[in-house]
């Protein structure tokens, strides 16, 4: 007992000693902003992401909280703290609007110790950052493995200096920790099961994966290289993981690639090189404990093109020093992959082997530089794992010709890939950029108030440096009741070609600063001048074929360009037009309204946070305009006659004799963007891709949130694979409705983008925020456009490749 106790005594102390020493490095932060337990939590986040600056920790209470909606934020050097990964939960189940839980488009990012579960799509997402850690992070689908599960559970993608650790992931439809397309990656100590793939790294540079366990995934680790993307990935580790029982069934959505991985695999590397896999446990994986195959195979069995300049074929691959084993008994689980090694192997009277290679090369084996040595089944190390070839370049055989399989025979023979490539150098996470200068914390709260408070006549234009509590604070409008007529001095502007929100309509006005002007761009938006105030107030009309009559004016959303960038600021208007007041966490408002064809249509309409401006307006890191473009701009001015011009001028003539705009070429000589809906504007093909221009090319196009999937809609594009056509899914998840190509030519009914725009399911839908309804209309006209197009998705040069001829 007395040793017990003295022993007792010990421990205590030094448990003490490292308490001590963790609170002794934990980081000092210049703002702290600690939320308290409520119902309202989701709103409250939201609130402080919003108002966070710059070294900002925000602490989340231990407890179970429904959010609703997904939360944004997108500014740097914040640390999101909970109470432990089984203690604060952000539960999304049933979520209603929202493509993920948590998107983050901010540098110097980390979240620890919470658990977000049940997303409709991925669980958090992380684009375009320099710095993350995210740790003690669980992420899951509390359901179990289920392809109506969202794709991703950890997702980082374009980004750098990326750190994943001591995180759990469970029950992702595609990957549950899934890197794509960053550089400087570590994804370590991570539990990672029941998941499609449990850690997946594609098309990404430098990443080290170790000390995890993937355990019942379909797949354990993935390396992979799809065509189409950002970059190719390369130098990646995968050793000392514990990787075992990946034997769950493939549960992904039909049409994504990993939904090629065969049950039972530990680990597959496809297409990238400079790859060393070395001292794991890859055990009882049913199919095989590692597969390294060429994007070629793949492409065969889910004829899939291969685009011209991406390298299909692994290359580097070096496998050591690990155990590998499989059980020796047949295993079938109904894939197209399984049932091809299956059958080779049987044909060649051989026993699948521990470790699987496709045999496919760019010129030759001794190039490939496909290395494999001293692995064994064993922990004694004594009887080494086994090896096969499949040969699939191989078609001189009776089953190739009876049967039209390729491959074969079997060799097992592993002398000639026992080599040595140099040992990968370890992954050094570069310092993260500086907390940025924020000049203070602005106005106080009394200088706001004196600011919005102002009186006179005419815009208070001395408010425009700050948020007001109110629209009329700003003095835009003659009556403070009425955002759609009557502005001071504002020029009312519309668009050849508008964004669908819901059937809303839009009564717009640009603000310009006394002795200021507005400055021609041809290809982007135009260039304003410091202190402009852009509005856009959208209202539900009663019946959507009489526009301006008996409408719910719902919000007057403000772009104000400071010195140091656009800010958003979005006002719901109260139900008597009395008041317009500023919500910077968003709203939602059920609305009624008869549609085009007669139909009585009820829809949840989304006023956006103010985070969430971004997602349409955020650009290379920075906020702009979308619809003030000169190429939009230039139509027939419909608000001529209410400044009493003439009714046929030009909207961009207009602007330049009022002398609100420099440096036009003239109406004439400036582009011009098609009218969606009028034939005479444009052909079928300009007029539709006008619309998914308007509608999709703010993220899908150069600088845009979605410009890592490969897939661009910017109207001066020609109709190609990076337009979508016959291009495969990237990230897509249930996206892709179990189709394999974003436009398939003449068959709009196989075509993801057609099925994304039909869809309302939060997961789905395409573009994710903006409506809560379909666009009739705008569907069919992207439904004929797809159906008049010419042509077939076919994969001759993969066939080509694979054969030989």
């Amino acid at each position: 007992m007395h040793n017990a106790g003295r022993m007792s005594r010990g421990r205590l102390w030094l448990f003490a000693i490292v308490v001590l020493l963790q609170a002794s490095l934990a980081r000092s932060y210049e703002h702290i902003i600690r939320l308290d337990a409520s119902d309202d939590l989701q709103y409250k986040l939201q609130s402080a992401f919003i108002g966070a600056k710059p070294d900002t920790l925000i602490e989340l209470p231990a407890g179970t909280f429904k959010f609703d909606d997904e939360v944004v934020l997108d500014v740097s050097h914040v640390t999101i703290r909970g109470q432990g990964m089984d203690k604060t939960i952000l539960s999304f189940k049933d979520q209603p609007a929202g493509a993920q839980g948590m998107l983050v488009l901010a540098d110097a990012f980390t979240i620890e110790d919470l658990a977000i579960e049940d997303t409709a799509g991925d669980g958090l997402r992380m684009e375009g950052a320099n710095g993350i850690t995210v740790r003690r992070v669980r992420v899951e689908w509390t359901n179990g493995a289920d392809e109506e599960n969202g794709a991703y559970g950890l997702y980082p993608v374009l980004s750098q200096n990326v750190l994943i650790e001591d995180s759990v992931v469970k029950g992702a439809s595609d990957a549950g920790i899934y890197v794509g397309q960053s550089r400087n990656i570590i994804v370590r100590r991570n539990i990672a099961e029941y998941n499609v793939a449990g850690i997946e790294i594609e098309n990404s540079l430098y990443a080290d994966v170790y000390q995890n366990v993937a355990r019942y995934n379909t797949g354990g680790i993935l390396i992979f290289d799809l065509p189409g993307l950002s970059q190719a990935g390369a130098y990646s580790r995968v050793y000392d993981n514990d990787i075992y029982e990946n034997n769950t069934g493939n549960f992904a959505p039909a049409g994504n690639i990993v939904g090629s991985v065969p049950a039972g695999t530990g680990v597959m590397v496809m297409a990238t090189d400079h790859v060393e896999i070395f001292n794991n446990r890859i055990t009882n994986n049913r199919t095989t404990g590692v597969i390294i195959t060429s994007y070629v195979a793949i492409s065969v069995i889910n004829n899939l093109p291969i685009p011209d300049g991406y390298d299909p074929f692994p290359e580097f691959i070096n496998i050591h020093d690990n155990r590998i084993n499989r059980p020796k008994v047949p295993y079938y689980d109904g894939s197209d992959v399984n049932l091809l090694i299956n059958i080779l192997h049987m044909n060649s009277f051989k026993v699948v082997g521990d470790t699987i290679i496709d045999g496919l090369f760019a010129s030759s084996r001794e190039a490939a530089g496909i290395c494999y040595r001293k692995n064994y089944r064993d922990k004694l190390k004594v009887i080494p794992s086994d090896f096969s070839n499949l040969q699939l370049a191989n078609d001189n055989n009776w089953y190739n010709d009876a049967l039209g399989i390729p491959g074969g025979p079997v060799d097992k023979n592993k002398r000639p890939f026992n080599c040595q490539q140099l040992a990968l150098a370890d992954v050094v996470l570069q310092p993260w950029p500086p907390v940025p200068a924020t000049g203070g914390d602005g106005y106080t709260d009394e200088e706001i108030a004196a600011r919005c408070s102002a009186t006179g006549t005419g815009v208070n234009w001395a408010a425009a440096d700050v948020n007001c509590p109110n629209l009329s604070d700003y003095r835009l409008f003659a009556d403070v009741s009425d955002p759609t007529a009557n502005s001071n001095g504002g020029f009312p502007y519309d668009m050849t070609t508008p964004l669908f929100s819901d059937y809303a309509n839009k009564y717009r006005f640009i603000f310009l600063p006394p002795g200021t002007q507005a400055q021609y761009t041809e290809t982007g938006p135009l260039t304003f001048p410091v202190g402009t105030i852009i509005t856009k107030t959208f209202a539900i009309p009663a019946n959507v074929a009489q526009p301006g009559i008996n409408e719910n004016v719902i919000e007057t959303r403000l772009l104000i360009r400071r010195i140091d960038g656009w800010e958003r600021l979005p006002y719901i208007w109260e139900k008597d037009m009395s008041n317009a007041y500023l919500a910077l966490g968003g709203g939602r408002e059920m609305v009624t309204f008869v549609d085009l064809e007669g139909e009585t249509v009820t829809a949840s309409y989304g006023v956006p946070n103010a985070n969430q401006c971004t997602s349409c307006h955020g650009n290379k890191g920075q906020d702009l305009p979308v619809g003030p473009k000169a190429r939009l701009l230039n139509k027939t001015y419909a608000y001529a006659e209410q400044l009493g011009l003439n009714g046929s001028m030009n909207q961009l003539d207009v602007m330049a004799s009022l002398g609100l705009l420099a440096g036009s070429p003239g109406s004439a000589a400036a582009p011009k963007t098609p009218i969606w809906n009028d034939p005479t504007t444009g052909s079928l093909e300009a007029r539709a891709k006008a619309y998914l221009d308007v509608n999709c090319a703010h993220c899908h196009g150069g600088g845009g949130r979605a410009f890592g999937t490969g897939l661009l809609l910017n109207e001066f594009l020609s109709v190609d694979r990076t337009y979508g056509l016959c291009k495969s899914p990237v990230a897509a998840g249930r996206g892709s409705g179990g189709l394999s190509y974003d436009i398939a030519p003449g068959d709009p009914d196989n075509s993801i983008l057609v099925y994304r725009m039909a869809s309302n399911d939060p997961a789905i839908r395409m573009p994710e925020l903006g409506r809560s309804t379909v666009h009739k209309e705008g569907l069919a006209l992207v439904r004929d456009w797809v159906s008049s197009l010419d042509g077939a998705c076919e994969a001759p040069q993969a066939q080509a490749m694979l054969t030989g001829h």
